[in-house]
């Protein structure tokens, strides 16, 4: 398996405050996790500013409590461990405060992330949470982040919806809403894969096929699901490089014109950013066609642009997958995605890139909430049980004198929440 990005790759953030009173954290927005954490004060890891520029100090939040301690035990495929505490604080997200929200407060950590982040967003399904085998059976199974929004009233439905944009400017990301004005044409829904007798509680879809458009030569099939050999996509925010096999890699390499790195250390190809910018007329294009456990299909056009990213020094691992595709952020902003983990659905349609107007509404909560929200909506119906909400927390919802703003520069991305 290889992979196609930046060496070190991109990620998208959120800002927030946590504590009382509010220190400022910001998040890696990752829908391949179900726990938000952030980086203590006294990690080891982060001994200067540089490593960690913000972290949580656990000492000077008057309503920061420790639920349980060592419950925290999280790794992830790029290398990522982060080990330490659950602990439940106040959390402000754009201009609303909730309480008693459960977090990770991470003392252990390796990571590769480079500043500002101070902390991981987990999107999932709670079932995903991260906690230590040998406390599986004492740790309950705590809510996740938009799990509590739900639970404190401040949005109707576990849905959120992601728009990522260009690299250039700002996205943003809808809890409890959609933005009608950021996608083209219908948006489809495709019911997500499980476990034979099992509830979906994972954000899986089927990649139907991902085929290349050279602009001087055939059409090239890089990969086909089969009903004997199906191939697995997993929408992943926090995965800066797009998982292919190396038979694909190879074609997509030799139709790129790229030449191989220079730098010491370094493996990959490289091509000047002036000969890849968007809207080229010999561009090479690609389209990704996914589907799920009903009869909806629905596909993603992007260019060769979307997959190369400004040449960073850093070196990422690129962890090995049997039949999955990581279906990283720079492919995922060629769509507009819906996560509805209420109905175990998410709806996808063309991102409408560099929108300048938005038109947000609110979805209920129910099977038919998407239909009432979305005009152009090919739906399906969910026939799977669906993992349900979990956690019997109470929370308090209050509304803050000063919303968080954006976070400095413009690859880094704001939060919404539609109330």
């Amino acid at each position: 398996m290889n992979s196609v990005g930046s060496i070190h790759g991109d990620h998208y953030y959120a800002n927030v405050t946590v504590g009382t009173p509010g220190q400022s954290q910001t998040v890696m927005i990752d829908t391949g996790s179900g726990t938000t954490i952030f980086a203590a004060s006294n990690a080891s890891f982060c001994t200067n500013s540089t490593l960690c520029p913000s972290t949580l100090n656990a000492t000077q939040s008057s309503t920061l409590e420790v639920a349980y301690p060592g419950g925290l035990d999280s790794n992830y495929g790029d290398g990522t461990h982060l080990g330490g505490d659950l602990i439940t604080d106040v959390v402000q997200i754009s201009n609303l405060m909730i309480s008693n929200v459960s977090m990770g407060l991470a003392h252990d950590i390796r990571w590769n992330y480079m500043p500002p982040v101070s902390g991981i967003m987990g999107l999932g399904y709670s079932n995903l949470n991260a906690v230590p085998m040998k406390m599986w059976n004492e740790v309950r199974q705590n809510p996740s982040f938009v799990e509590t929004l739900v639970k404190a009233k401040a949005i109707s439905s576990r849905l959120f919806s992601i728009y990522l944009n260009t690299p250039d400017l700002y996205g943003s990301i809808l809890f409890g809403g959609i933005d009608n004005a950021k996608y083209n044409g219908p948006l489809t829904t495709l019911n997500c894969l499980n476990y034979p007798d099992h509830a979906i509680d994972s954000w899986y879809l089927k990649l139907q096929e991902v085929t290349m458009k050279p602009y001087d030569g055939p059409n090239q099939t890089l990969l086909r699901s089969t009903t004997l050999d199906p191939w697995v996509a997993i929408p992943d925010t926090g995965c800066a490089v797009w998982h292919l096999p190396t038979s694909a890699y190879h074609k997509v390499v030799g139709y790129a014109g790229v030449n191989p790195m220079t730098i010491a250390h370094e493996r990959g190809f490289v091509r000047p950013c002036r000969e890849v910018a968007y809207g080229n007329a010999n561009a090479t294009r690609f389209q990704i066609v996914f589907a799920g456990n009903g009869t909806n299909t629905a596909s993603l056009d992007f260019e060769l642009a979307d997959i190369f990213a400004p040449l960073t020094q850093e070196n990422g691992k690129v962890p090995e997958y049997q039949r999955v595709s990581l279906i990283s952020n720079d492919v995922m902003r060629a769509g507009y995605w819906v996560f509805d983990l209420d109905n175990g659905q998410i709806s996808l349609g063309q991102s409408n890139l560099r929108a300048n107007i938005s038109k947000v509404v609110r979805v209920q909560a129910g099977t038919n909430g998407l239909t009432q929200a979305i005009e152009n909506l090919v739906f399906e119906t969910q026939a799977n049980k669906v993992d349900r909400m979990s956690g019997s927390t109470t929370h308090k919802l209050s509304t803050a004198t000063n919303t968080i703003g954006y976070t400095t520069g413009a690859q880094f991305y704001t939060t919404s929440i539609v109330g």
